[in-house]
């Protein structure tokens, strides 16, 4: 799982969710209370740039 602020709205954070167990823990958290989701529009576009430059220093 990662998360961070990037393409998320003012005061929220957008957790992407890489495996199976991080699917189960992120619905855990969420059915315990302790985790909310939702709260408006994701700008995956500038999600997908920023993976896209990482990807570019790792290649060099």
């Amino acid at each position: 799982m990662s998360a961070g602020a990037v393409g998320s709205p003012n005061g929220y954070t957008t957790l992407i969710v890489r495996t199976l167990v991080g699917q189960h823990l992120l619905e855990s958290a969420v059915a315990s209370g302790k985790l909310s989701v939702g709260g408006g529009e994701l700008n995956l576009g500038i999600i997908e740039k920023l993976a896209k430059k990482k990807m570019a220093r790792k290649q060099e």
